[in-house]
């Protein structure tokens, strides 16, 4: 508001200005694009989602506004289209949250303007000095940015904690933030090129990108679901591993989290615990479902699961070199006695040796053909046994004390 008063009194706003209202209008269709594309998948999706990038497309018109219009109006874009978007929001008990990305929003435009104007009119605006300069005013953007989000974060929550930098730059954040920054370049060389028709074609462009992330998502949650519903069929076979793989992802989950690995592998830990028998699709029921001790040709057969899994699950893109290999690797043993490959200590990904202990001590605790379960003590006892054996050591610690302190 205090930059509005300024400008205003100083004479520098023209709505008269075509360019701007082009502009204002295509920041209401570019944001409004973004934000109803990722709303939908994720509520359509829900605990299969995926990682997909979704561009920032009202950013690109507000660095691309700050470069062609004075600050003067630049700064009014965010604006214009916030309060045609979410006026409501002015209404909502929330209401601060509307202030605050409005302002930070125009305060940071007016910043990059100003920055980009200056540059261009000190040393000149040939195509290739304003794109160096463009770049540099998107860093600019989005430094200014990140530092109002975790400002206004601070003030509501008196901290700064790992959590809040996580929301702020976290999750592929800070990748969307780099290819938001390319795709503004883009527009604007298109600008220069062929006028304000660059940023209808734009919107053409990523329009037809979105469209092309929600049926790869669709595609790979298909594939997910496909999975799940064969999960689900081997555990029908065997009454005793019912919600098997459920119980072996939870504990994974929380020995993942212990061991301090990040939120992308703690996730796709989640997916190889729901899936890490797969392999026994191929497996006959009567070997599964066996009481007494496997002959030395069933147990052959029983051995090939890692492998029958890792070659369903390597269908999946992006479980190929993770959740895939984590799977095929979770029967090794930290001695080097186990199977496929015989692995030994370290040379076992830390993924797969956390399944191996979350598969053995669910496995534990449950009843079985051949045996009833065990208490939590004497799966604890075996545990320890088996540490430096069996198990990695320091995992072995963890889920000690995970059980012990009730987490697990």
């Amino acid at each position: 508001m205090v930059l509005l008063f300024i400008e205003w009194n100083k004479g520098n706003i023209n709505f008269k200005n075509t360019t701007f209202w082009v502009l204002a209008i295509f920041f209401v269709l570019f944001e409004y694009m973004a934000v109803s594309f990722q709303a939908f998948v994720l509520k359509k999706f829900g605990e299969t989602k995926t990682t997909v990038m979704f561009v920032s497309t009202g950013v690109i018109i507000s660095i691309l506004a700050a470069a062609i219009l004075p600050p003067s109006l630049a700064f009014l874009i965010p604006l214009i289209g916030y309060l045609f978007l979410r006026l409501k929001i002015i209404f909502s008990r929330n209401y601060y949250y509307f202030l605050f990305n409005v302002s930070s929003l125009g305060i940071i435009t007016y910043v990059t303007s100003k920055y980009l104007h200056f540059a261009f009119g000190y040393f000149g605006n040939n195509l290739f000095v304003s794109t160096i300069f463009l770049i540099i005013g998107s860093v600019i953007y989005f430094l200014l940015n990140i530092g109002f989000t975790i400002t206004f974060l601070f003030a509501l929550y008196e901290k700064i904690s790992k959590e809040i930098v996580d929301f702020v730059i976290g999750e592929g954040k800070l990748f969307n933030i780099l290819s938001t920054a390319i795709n503004a370049l883009i527009v604007y060389v298109l600008y220069t090129y062929i006028g304000l028709f660059a940023v209808p074609l734009s919107l053409f462009t990523f329009l037809t990108i979105q469209l092309g992330n929600y049926y790869a998502t669709k595609y790979r949650n298909s594939k997910i679901e496909l999975l799940t519903a064969l999960s689900k069929s081997i555990e029908e076979k065997d009454p005793y591993t019912a919600g098997h793989g459920e119980k072996v992802s939870e504990i994974a989950v929380k020995i993942a989290e212990k061991f301090g690995l990040p939120k992308r592998d703690i996730e796709l830990i989640k997916a190889a615990g729901l899936f890490h028998d797969i392999g026994k699709i191929g497996v006959p029921g009567l070997i599964i479902l066996k009481k007494g001790k496997l002959t030395e040709e069933e147990y052959m057969i029983m051995k090939e699961h890692p492998k029958k899994g890792f070659e369903i699950l390597k269908q999946i893109n992006e479980f190929e070199d993770t959740v895939a290999k984590w799977v095929l690797y979770h029967h090794e043993r930290w001695d080097g006695n186990g199977y496929p490959e015989g692995l030994k200590g370290e040379e076992i990904p830390i993924q797969a040796r956390i399944l191996t202990i979350a598969d053995v001590y669910h496995a534990l605790i449950s009843d079985r053909p051949y045996r009833a379960a065990l208490s939590r003590e004497e799966a604890l006892k075996i545990i320890e046994q088996e540490s430096g054996k069996l198990f990695d050591p320091q995992l072995a610690k963890i889920l000690i004390e995970l059980v012990r302190e009730g987490i697990i």
